[in-house]
């Protein structure tokens, strides 16, 4: 596949999840690029190590800016206070060359990944009870899903 095919098909894709299954993406995005930029500092891959540590710090910024001014506002200001200290922590790790700091990273990511798949588990299975649409049912034209701390 070339590089536009498989651009495409990227953008095609996150346009077209549903906000819980993106936000999973992310989070599995992240992790893979912890485990790779810990193997890059290993052994010493420097542009594979730096690819990582701006795929990364793109991703939090990304969730920052998503839930950021969101109710309820204590859960989005803390969520946003907590993908700071990830950038903060991966940039840190990278200057000074210290793979051990990506490990706490890693282990916040997978709890966070983890919680998430469980509401979004939970949220489907209300939602199927309750009759409503299926999450990931077809949206209207025209209709923008965002990411939400509320689900």
């Amino acid at each position: 596949m070339n590089a536009y095919a498989a651009a495409t098909y990227r953008q095609t894709l996150e346009r077209t999840l549903p906000p819980a299954e993106l936000l999973l993406r992310l989070y599995e995005g992240a992790i893979r690029l912890v485990d790779i930029m810990k193997e890059a500092m290993r052994t010493g891959d420097i542009p594979k190590r730096s690819d990582a540590v701006n795929r990364l710090t793109g991703i939090f910024s990304e969730l920052a800016s998503a839930v950021d001014g969101q109710e309820p506002k204590d859960l989005s200001d803390s969520l946003v206070s907590l993908y700071l200290f990830l950038i903060q922590e991966v940039t840190l790790a990278n200057v000074a060359s210290e793979s051990d700091r990506l490990d706490p990273v890693r282990e916040l990511l997978s709890d966070l990944l983890g919680t998430w798949k469980t509401a979004s588990v939970n949220a489907r299975s209300a939602v199927s009870l309750s009759g409503a649409s299926p999450v990931g049912a077809p949206e209207p034209p025209g209709v923008r899903r965002t990411l939400s701390v509320r689900g």
